[in-house]
């Protein structure tokens, strides 16, 4: 189960600090104190944790920034080109559920799923997880883009994140930077739905997107091994009775859109946290989703 009542607590702790002065966020660096805890929300970051492990990429840098609004509880920094600048979390898995000694191991497929296949035998440090958060509609922007790979030793977990309509274009491009050298793009119902969406607003915005080579949809082999014992192959449907968790603190997806417009509007971060972690549980999810795909055929307990 992921953070039973922690969200409660830390979403008190953020409305105690609404009112006080922002402070600033420390640099970003590489190094991290890898502090592990039991659940998806014990390490939720405070202030004062160390600074993040935001990586520059070559097309972009990262700058250090004064903490407003959800850069008060989300320490990271700005992925910064000569056109603007995003806002970008990062953290390891490590930081947020102890690591399980299959993290990173993937077996072999049913040879009748080539892409699931393909994905195994390109291994994981080859794949990149991406989930996106969006205003809602075609025309609305893509506001937080959640990625997760798996570095060698753990899998690191980026948000990059709009603060602003007017920064959508540079996420695109920092998203662009975030997706070279992965061969395997893994999302769950991306096919239909965040790979069309991306490649319209960077086509809206010029924005070059190259897209890794594969394309691993893992709603599609999902419904081809479930969907006769599930209810749906909704993602949270596998996360409860496939992965055997059950979130909690979470944020309706339909909610989603206008938290974002009103955090635009009012620069409250208060309700917006919870997005965050939303987007967070999704891309971690779609890891293990991937695993158990990759695993013996096993019916799920759905009592």
């Amino acid at each position: 189960m992921f953070g039973p009542g922690t969200l409660r607590t830390r979403l008190g702790e953020l409305a105690r600090a609404r009112r006080a002065v922002a402070m600033p966020v420390p640099p970003a660096t590489e190094s991290h104190a890898n502090g592990n805890s039991a659940s998806a929300l014990d390490g939720w970051p405070d202030a004062s944790d160390a600074p993040p492990r935001f990586v520059p990429d070559r097309q972009g840098s990262v700058a250090s920034a004064f903490a407003v609004g959800v850069e008060t509880f989300l320490p990271g920094g700005e992925w910064r080109d000569e056109r603007g600048a995003v806002y970008v979390h990062e953290r390891l898995r490590s930081d947020v559920e102890h690591p399980r000694p299959h993290w990173g191991r993937l077996d072999m497929p049913p040879e009748e799923e080539p892409d699931l296949v393909a994905a195994q035998s390109l291994g994981l440090g080859r794949a990149l997880f991406l989930d996106l958060e969006t205003g809602g509609f075609s025309s609305s922007p893509v506001f937080l883009a959640g990625t997760m790979h798996w570095n060698g030793s753990d899998f690191v977990l980026r948000q990059y994140f709009a603060r602003h309509y007017g920064e959508e274009a540079c996420l695109l491009r920092a998203l662009a930077a975030g997706l070279a050298g992965f061969e395997t793009l893994v999302t769950f119902n991306g096919k239909s739905y965040d790979v069309p969406f991306l490649r319209d607003r960077a086509r809206l915005h010029r924005v070059a997107l190259p897209l890794p080579l594969r394309h691993l949809d893992l709603l599609h082999p999902a419904r081809r091994r479930w969907r006769r014992l599930l209810p749906d192959c909704r993602l949270q449907t596998l996360e409860r009775w496939v992965c055997r968790r059950r979130r909690a603190g979470d944020v309706p997806s339909d909610e989603v859109p206008g938290l974002y417009h009103d955090f635009v509007r009012r620069g409250d971060p208060y309700r917006l946290i919870p997005v965050f972690h939303h987007n967070l549980l999704d891309v971690i999810t779609m890891a293990d989703v991937l695993r158990a795909l990759c695993g013996p055929i096993r019916e799920p307990s759905v009592r």
